[in-house]
């Protein structure tokens, strides 16, 4: 039953990478940029450019997937993830999900990003917040409210010589944790990201001691 679990979570999390987490009726708190509300500066990356695509490692049950930006307007990128799903047991959770349609056995998901030079955040109807910035320091926190549950994000670990392994590189990178989020089965998740590849991986942590990274590759990268 535990890795049953795991499994399901795993795969929740590796195909909504980019359109997660979903949080309607969520208040942002603060408003300046030391939580992460502010949009992020920096220049338009190719990131984010309409067109673009990431791809990411999908265990068994997710197949023939694709995450593409399809939109760019007022320095927004729309993110859109589709694929098709193999799971009674994925598709009711996806079902659920405000941003995410399942029709039989094929998924389609919509986010908005801001996407920059700097990094990553999210773009809500009512805010921004930060989950990759390359400038971070250890200890900057963003966070926010999402029905009564606080969401907070905290850079635990800024590299300063090249270490992560990514792809034929090693890398320096930045580290933000998540929690707050309403999971069963997950105690955090871990956003790994560099300035010129961008986001490069999540790692998730389960309440059962165990984790799992997904790499994600982007087609671009910045200067």
């Amino acid at each position: 039953m535990k890795n049953r679990l795991s499994f399901h979570l795993m795969i929740r999390l590796s195909a909504i990478l980019f359109l997660a987490p979903c949080f309607s009726a969520c208040d942002i708190l603060g408003g300046g940029s030391s939580d992460g509300t502010d949009p992020i500066g920096g220049d338009p990356s190719p990131m984010g450019a309409v067109g673009h695509e990431y791809s990411i490692v999908t265990p068994n049950g997710v197949s023939n997937e694709n995450i593409k930006v399809t939109s760019y307007e007022d320095e927004v990128s729309t993110v859109q993830f589709s694929g098709k799903v193999e799971n009674p047991f994925f598709s009711e959770i996806l079902k659920s999900m405000n941003d995410c349609q399942v029709d039989g056995n094929q998924v389609f998901c919509e986010r908005k990003y801001r996407i920059t030079t700097e990094g990553f955040q999210n773009v809500f109807e009512n805010g921004h917040l930060t989950f990759m910035n390359y400038k971070a320091d250890v200890g900057d926190t963003y966070s926010m409210k999402q029905n009564g549950r606080e969401l907070k994000r905290v850079v635990t670990k800024v590299s300063k010589k090249d270490e992560y392994e990514y792809a034929f590189w090693r890398i320096k990178t930045v580290h933000v944790e998540e929690t707050g989020l309403a999971m069963p089965g997950v105690s955090k998740i871990e956003y790994v990201g560099n300035h010129r590849f961008g986001l490069v991986g999540v790692k998730l942590y389960f309440e059962d001691g165990s984790s799992k990274n997904i790499p994600i590759f982007a087609q671009a990268e910045n200067e």
